[in-house]
């Protein structure tokens, strides 16, 4: 027998039936009550082994619906090193980019908004809401501000195109990104955004762009649906 914790055989066990797709990608688990009677231990020594599986981003837990399998195949990620746009991102994973926008204004920024910009607050900004899309499935709610100093009379039509790309046009070079991630529980509009369980986890990126002389170029909040976007940096 082996002198490793009972959970963490479990752990493996697990995670070996889900390598050799005994439970495939973006199905759910059986009840943590079968589960438990098969391996004859409590539902709190499961738990332990699930939560740890959880970790490793080979289960997502939903609340209120169960624990299913981490789909690799579905799930998008991104390099947080340096400045890519959420197109390029798509396309170098052989997915189609879409987007639905949900709002476009013109209006004056907010305290955050004009800081983080580098603007006074008399300045203009443009604010776009915007669901992004990888193969007609919902990645991302986006809220991007930009000054109207910086992209003129920018409309929803060139935005569709890209900023980036709009931006390049113009002889625009870009520079840094600063960025924060969190793990936040999005409110109902996100949720309904995204296709969320409310109450469902979700990645909370916050990013400040910058050109190559530092001057701030958009500020920008993004939700990600955690079950179908990962991050992943690289270390040298």
């Amino acid at each position: 027998m082996s002198d490793m914790p009972i959970f963490l055989q479990i752990r493996d066990d697990l995670a070996e039936k889900i390598r050799r797709q005994h439970f495939k990608g973006g199905s759910r688990l059986p009840a943590e009550r079968v589960l438990a009677e098969q391996y004859k231990v409590s539902r709190m020594t499961l738990r332990q082994a699930i939560a740890l599986l959880v970790n490793q981003g080979k289960l997502i837990r939903k609340p209120g619906s169960g624990t299913y399998v981490s789909d690799q195949e579905k799930e998008v990620s991104e390099n947080l090193k340096g400045i890519t746009s959420f197109t390029q991102i798509m396309q170098s994973q052989g997915k189609k980019a879409q987007s639905k926008f949900i709002v476009f204004k013109r209006h004056l920024p907010s305290a955050i908004e004009a800081s983080n910009l580098e603007i006074d607050r008399n300045e203009e900004v443009i604010t776009i809401e915007r669901v992004r899309y990888g193969d007609e499935e919902p990645i991302a709610f986006e809220i991007t501000t930009i000054p109207v100093s910086l992209v003129g009379n920018i409309n929803r039509s060139q935005m569709a195109h890209g900023l980036y790309e709009y931006l390049e046009d113009r002889g625009f070079h870009f520079g840094k990104a600063v960025q924060e991630i969190s793990a936040v529980v999005p409110n109902e509009i996100v949720c309904k955004r995204l296709n969320l369980t409310l109450g469902q986890a979700a990645l909370f990126l916050r990013q400040t762009s910058y050109l190559t002389d530092d001057k701030p170029f958009e500020f920008v909040k993004t939700y990600y649906a955690g079950d179908r976007y990962r991050f992943y940096l690289e270390k040298h």
